[in-house]
């Protein structure tokens, strides 16, 4: 029975690389045939209009998350090695029933569920480093509007000569963003930003961007006030930590350190009890 059902899983997991690998081949020659056949328009642009709401759900992720879409192949070719490779245990050792059940199940669950849980640690991780560095981008920014650059130059002048002080992935996005702007309405600069990033902190700031061109407000002041408000944001944020340091360390006083100094003070007041007629 547990050979059937291991054989039954093997075949399933080798059905699924399969068929996730027959599925991105004609994904990408379709997109192919679909850019060669139309000139002068940006690719990521044509795949937003043309996918499925999953795929496009998909494409959002791993733009969130920094990653191509071949790396997350390749995420998930390994993530169905890792699967298998649970499941060949079953034949290379003499488990019990129920030891080779929850291998059988785990070996499944990797295969179809460690990508995605891998995406979203990306996602997770892209963004707080992107909120990291927002403030420091946003003060360069003003210090060049105060001297009287225009928007588009401040930005190009930070994301070329900034590589020092900031990540490479609000960079990277500066550089998208300042395309995007050029080429297309800011509108759908706006939207990709804010989709791409995650970020609460960038889709705020691209809410008041949006408020400035309806109301002629100063990018500037909207600009200052971000950066006063997530340097407020980042101070209270460490002053929770440190306010709940105190109880972390006296938790681990009382685990650790304090059940020690009792047994020193404790065993040989009670050695007499312990090991009578020792001396």
């Amino acid at each position: 029975m547990i050979y059937t059902l291991s054989l039954i899983l093997m075949f399933l997991s080798i059905a699924v690389l399969l068929f996730v690998s027959i599925t991105q081949l004609l994904e990408e020659y379709k997109r192919k045939k679909l850019i060669n056949s139309i000139f002068h328009i940006d690719e990521t642009f044509i795949l937003n209009k043309n996918e499925t709401n999953f795929k496009e759900e998909l494409k959002t992720k791993l733009a969130k998350a920094g990653l191509e879409k071949k790396e997350f192949n390749e995420i998930i070719a390994a993530s169905i090695l890792a699967g298998l490779s649970l499941i060949f245990l079953i034949f290379l050792s003499d488990f019990s029933r129920l030891t080779n059940i929850f291998i059988a199940f785990a070996g499944v669950a990797v295969a179809l569920f460690m990508p995605f849980i891998y995406l979203e640690e990306q996602i997770k991780a892209r963004i707080k480093r992107i909120d990291n560095d927002l403030a420091i981008f946003i003060d360069l920014l003003i210090i060049i509007l105060e001297g009287g650059g225009g928007l588009n130059n401040a930005i190009d002048k930070v994301t070329i000569e900034g590589e020092s002080v900031l990540g490479k992935d609000l960079l990277e996005e500066s550089r998208r963003f300042k395309n995007e702007f050029i080429t297309y309405s800011s509108d759908i600069a706006y939207d990709n930003l804010a989709k791409r990033t995650g970020s609460e902190a960038i889709a705020t700031i691209v809410g008041f961007m949006r408020l400035s061109e309806e109301t002629g407000i100063g990018v500037k002041t909207i600009f200052e006030n971000q950066a006063g408000e997530i340097k407020s944001a980042e101070m209270l944020s460490i002053e929770k930590k440190a306010a709940t340091m105190n109880i972390g360390i006296t938790f681990v006083m009382f685990l650790f350190i304090l059940p020690a100094v009792i047994a020193m003070i404790a065993f040989p007041m009670s050695a007499d009890a312990l090991m009578p007629g020792f001396k």
